[in-house]
């Protein structure tokens, strides 16, 4: 007889949390309204001069106040770039371009004098003018070698 009284106590046990929690969604609470939030944007002025402000972070930096107009910053130039030799004959002929060799039709990369890199690609060698073509940054230049050391 206390199988039966256990398996009872058992299902009781069981659905008594469910009756409990069947009246609940009548007093739950209205679902939330969807509100529109507005995102206000960061305004950040540079001042003009030490009255009207200072860095927070550096308060004895005056670099917020420095007026100086900035200098463009120019690319590489083409006219950088020096024609050292021409190598081959007709069909296989090659350019030696600031110590770098190029074929027509070849690209690459090459560092200037003052540590700048330019990407140039090698349009046409001709060994009987001795010149040769390359383009770089949209710009065409032809190369004539150099007489110089």
């Amino acid at each position: 007889m206390k199988p039966r009284a256990h398996i009872i106590q058992c299902l009781l046990a069981a659905l008594l949390p469910m009756a409990a929690a069947g009246p609940l969604p009548l007093f739950a609470a209205p679902p939330p309204q969807h509100i529109k939030l507005e995102i206000q944007q960061s305004v950040f002025v540079y001042p003009d001069n030490a009255s009207e402000g200072r860095d927070p972070f550096f308060p004895s930096s005056t670099r917020v106040y420095d007026t100086s107009p900035q200098k463009p910053i120019h690319g590489p130039a083409l006219t950088d770039l020096s024609l050292k030799s021409i190598l081959g004959t007709s069909p296989r002929v090659f350019a030696i371009i600031n110590n770098h060799t190029f074929a027509p039709g070849d690209e690459g990369d090459i560092i200037l004098k003052d540590g700048r890199r330019l990407h140039i690609r090698c349009v046409d060698v001709n060994p009987n003018a001795g010149t040769a073509t390359v383009e770089a940054n949209g710009m065409s230049e032809t190369l004539h070698i150099s007489q110089g050391p």
